[in-house]
C-alpha cells in the first residue's frame, strides 16, 4: 500500500444553517488505500465524502489533494475522482447504454467506447447483464452497475456513499469482490459504511466519525487469511509474517481478524495465563487518549494495547521498552 497523501484536510468546518456537522482539525488519507468511514447516521459521513469531491465547500479550513489546494485545482479533482451516491440514478435503457453514455459526453469514439464498456462489463462481472433493462435490476445489481458506470471514467479515486444499503447478502459479496479487485488495481477507496463486517474485511483503515469529529478507533484490524485448523482452534496469519494467531475455529474463508485494544494485557515478565496467544515485543509509541493510554509494539506487527496511566507508571514504559503481551483466542473476531 502506498503512503502517498491523497487528500489533506485541516482545520475543516461545516454546517448547515446552523447546525455544524463537521468538525475536523486535521485529516489525512492516503493513495491507493481503502479507506472506510464509520459512524452512526448523522455523524457527518456523507458530508465529509462530497466535500472531498468538491460537491460541498467546507465554511472553513483547507483542503489540499495530492499536495495542491482544491479550490485552485478543481479540474483534476473532477476528472480524478467519482462520487458514487448511496441511491444511484441509473439512466432508462439497457446496462450497457448506461455504462457509454459518460463516454458519449466526453466525445469518445464509437469504436472505442465499444471496446471500453465490453471490458468494464467483464470487470464488473456485468457481461451478462447487459443487455438488461436498468429498470428490472435487483439493488445489489443496480450498485454494481452504476459502480461501473463511474469505471469507464478511469477515475483514480472512487468515492462510495454506504455501497452496501439495501442490498441482499450473495449481492453484498459480489460487492466486496469487485471492490478488492479494484483496489488491487491500484484505485484509491473511501467509502462511507455503517456495516461492520464490510468495513473489517476491506479497510486498510477506518476513520471512526462521532458528531462530525473523528474518534480514536479501539480495534487491531489484522489482514491475512487462514493457515491451518486443528486442536479446536483456527490459525491465522497476519500478511506478511509467519506468526500465526489462534482464534475459535470457524467455518470459512477469512481476511481479517479483529481484536479489541482492552483486551491485550501487557507485562514486563513472562505471562502465565490461560491466554493462547502470547507475544514479545518492542514498544514503538506511547499515545495518551483521554484517561487511558495506548501502547502500540512491534511484534512483527503492530499491536495497540489500551492500558491505565497507573499501569504505564508500574511497567514504566516508554519507546524501545521490551514487553510480553497476552490475550485470549475468544478475543478475536474473523471476518
Amino acid at each position: 500500500m502506498s503512503t502517498e497523501t491523497l487528500f489533506e484536510l485541516r482545520k475543516i468546518g461545516f454546517a448547515y444553517q446552523e447546525r455544524e456537522v463537521l468538525d475536523l482539525p486535521s485529516l489525512v488519507l492516503e493513495a491507493g488505500a481503502v479507506t472506510v468511514i464509520a459512524g452512526p447516521n448523522g455523524s457527518g459521513k456523507t458530508t465529509l465524502l462530497k466535500i472531498l469531491n468538491g460537491l460541498l465547500e467546507p465554511g472553513r479550513g483547507e483542503i489540499f489533494y495530492r499536495g495542491l489546494p482544491t479550490q485552485e485545482h478543481r479540474q483534476a479533482l473532477r476528472r480524478e475522482t467519482v462520487h458514487l451516491h448511496q441511491n444511484p440514478y441509473l439512466f432508462e435503457g439497457t446496462v450497457a447504454q448506461n455504462l457509454t453514455f459518460p463516454l458519449q459526453f466526453r466525445g469518445t469514439s464509437r469504436a472505442e467506447r465499444k471496446r471500453i464498456v465490453a471490458e468494464t462489463l467483464e470487470v464488473a462481472g456485468l457481461t451478462a447483464l447487459g443487455g438488461r433493462s436498468a429498470g428490472r435490476l435487483s439493488g445489489g445489481e443496480r450498485q454494481r452497475v452504476a459502480l461501473a458506470r463511474a469505471l469507464v471514467l478511469e477515475p483514480r479515486v472512487l468515492l462510495l456513499d454506504e455501497p452496501t444499503a439495501s442490498i441482499d447478502a450473495a449481492s453484498l459479496r459480489a460487492l466486496e469482490v469487485l471492490l478488492h479487485d479494484l483496489a488491487g488495481r491500484g484505485i484509491t477507496l473511501i467509502m462511507s459504511s455503517h456495516h461492520t463486517g464490510f468495513a473489517y474485511r476491506l479497510a486498510d483503515r477506518l476513520v471512526e466519525l462521532d458528531a462530525g469529529r473523528v474518534v480514536p478507533t479501539r480495534q487491531n484490524i489484522f489482514k491475512g487469511e487462514v493457515a491451518e485448523r486443528g486442536e479446536g482452534f483456527l490459525y491465522f496469519r497476519i500478511a506478511g509474517n509467519r506468526g500465526l494467531l489462534r482464534c475459535p475455529d470457524r467455518e470459512g474463508e477469512f481476511k481479517s481478524c479483529v481484536l479489541d485494544e482492552d483486551d491485550v494485557i501487557l507485562s514486563a515478565e513472562k505471562i502465565e495465563t490461560s491466554a493462547r496467544n502470547r507475544l514479545m515485543g518492542t514498544v514503538t509509541a506511547v499515545e495518551r487518549r483521554d484517561h487511558t493510554v495506548v501502547v502500540t509494539l512491534d511484534c512483527g506487527f503492530p499491536l495497540r494495547a489500551l492500558i491505565t496511566e497507573s499501569s504505564l507508571a508500574a511497567l514504566q514504559i516508554r519507546p524501545g521498552s521490551r514487553l510480553f503481551a497476552a490475550f485470549k483466542a475468544s478475543a478475536l473476531r474473523l471476518y
